[in-house]
């Protein structure tokens, strides 16, 4: 509208028009069958910007690796990062876990969908109804303060307070090539310093052309003090993602690595 008030139409120009943006996806729902043959019911959000409308084989992997020999978890403090649906920390709670705080980005759907996967997996997987008490869902940024995340800890038997995590899980983040350096500063705050406390690293390469850009994050840790072993390797009968371009046996493969404080 000019000075004299005549209306020349373009009043709302740059609005979008109604449908522009295609609707957000619903949220979908996986069930997770374990090896002890315990069915987990899994929901995720529509979509996201971090990836967490997936259930990745990183995390279906780490946790069949928990299953094998559950003394990786059962008994220990428990720290999930980038937990998407947090499939991994329901097992380690289902298999024992002291404590298991399960984290993603702060954002409200994310951290009410990673509460609605504890809260139905206490009622559907644990007939004592004590998964729920022994998981916690929060936000938190990598390479923030650990402070919020290390207040959720027990009480040790004689009554001092657990300082830090006896393990960590970082499953399918490695992706997120210039975060390396945060989730590394991460394992350093959160990771009780002692040779038996772990962070699992279980990742595939989706895009094959850039492994050499995921595999750096090893370099990091190692230059950060840290020890890395290379622990498993899973190739999958098929991709996650259909029609992916790139070396189709990588897409397939799951490679674990557990990073550790060195021998003092």
């Amino acid at each position: 509208m000019d000075s004299d008030g005549e209306d020349y139409g373009i009043a709302g120009f740059m609005d979008e028009p109604a449908g522009y943006y295609p609707p957000t996806p619903p949220p979908t729902k996986q069930i997770y069958t374990m090896k002890s043959g315990k069915e987990i019911t899994l929901h995720l959000v529509g979509a996201s910007p971090t990836e967490a409308h997936h259930l990745w084989n990183g995390a279906k992997i780490v946790s069949d690796y928990f299953e094998t020999k559950p003394e990786r978890v059962c008994g220990q403090t428990v720290l999930e990062l980038g937990a998407a649906s947090g499939l991994p920390s329901l097992v380690a709670g289902i298999l024992g876990a002291k404590k298991v705080v399960m984290t993603d980005f702060p954002d409200p759907d994310l951290i009410i969908n990673m509460q609605k996967n504890i809260d139905e997996c206490d009622e559907t997987v644990d007939p004592r109804g004590q998964i729920a008490s022994a998981i916690d869902a929060a936000g938190f940024v990598w390479g923030a303060d650990v402070e919020p995340l290390l207040a959720r800890l027990p009480s040790t038997d004689d009554g001092q307070e657990e300082n830090k995590f006896d393990v960590l899980i970082l499953a399918d983040l490695l992706f997120r090539h210039n975060e390396h350096g945060m989730l590394v500063k991460t394992i350093k705050e959160a990771m009780k310093k002692t040779r038996d406390s772990v962070a699992f690293v279980f990742f595939t390469s989706y895009r094959p052309w850039k492994r050499d850009l995921d595999m750096k994050f090893f370099d990091v840790a190692r230059e950060a003090g840290l020890e890395v072993v290379h622990v498993e390797e899973r190739k999958l009968d098929k991709p996650l993602f259909e029609n992916d371009p790139g070396d189709l046996d990588v897409q397939k493969t799951v490679n674990g690595f557990e990073v550790r404080w060195p021998d003092s």
